[in-house]
């Protein structure tokens, strides 16, 4: 088991660590060098993410994995409390957490990342918008600034639809928290 978490652990670490570097581009000797077009999807926010208003981060660990989510899309942090116990087998589901409005179910953010990790130690629960869904890892660190523009946006992709993108500085992926909130609804069922 113990051997299972480390493979799963390196797999992820590999898998940022990939999307982190930056793509070396070998540089033309050619006096004329005339750019006719750029990748303009690289660096720019879609309509999903933050504008410049909204580039507050809360900086999240999950396994030794640092993910950053929107500070407009969390609702509260609370040192993690005890739990209904979950309602399926699923690794990602903790279990619920009643509040005064409602109940919200936790997903281990962990565990999101991907099954093996789940059970990664956390500390803080992090309640999102409407309070149906909480996160739930280690929070240590005050929320971050990143400016759109040192994001590396995703779009369209198949694996990890939550991952919005990744940021050089601090490294650290970018949750897109309504992609994350409708897989988590797919996994784990209304």
């Amino acid at each position: 088991m113990m051997r299972a978490m480390q493979d799963a652990e390196q797999i992820v670490a590999d898998y940022l660590a990939e999307m982190l570097t930056p793509v070396a581009v070998a540089q033309a000797e050619v006096a004329d060098v005339r750019v006719v077009a750029i990748d303009p999807w690289r660096n720019a926010a879609d309509e999903g993410s933050t504008t410049s208003a909204d580039a507050r981060y809360l900086l999240c660990v999950a396994a030794g994995v640092k993910l950053a989510v929107p500070m407009a899309d969390v609702t509260h942090l609370l040192p993690m409390p005890p739990l209904s116990p979950p309602s399926s087998n699923n690794p990602i589901c903790l279990g619920r957490w009643r509040h005064p409005s409602g109940e919200a179910r936790v997903a281990d953010l962990a565990a999101v990342l991907s099954p093996d990790m789940g059970g990664a130690p956390v500390s803080t629960l992090v309640i999102l918008r409407d309070r149906v869904w909480a996160l739930a890892c280690v929070v240590d660190e005050e929320p971050v600034e990143l400016s759109p523009e040192a994001i590396q946006w995703r779009h369209g992709a198949a694996t990890r639809p939550w991952l919005a993108g990744m940021s050089l500085e601090p490294k650290c992926g970018v949750v897109g928290t309504t992609a994350l909130v409708q897989w988590l609804e797919k996994e784990l069922g209304p």
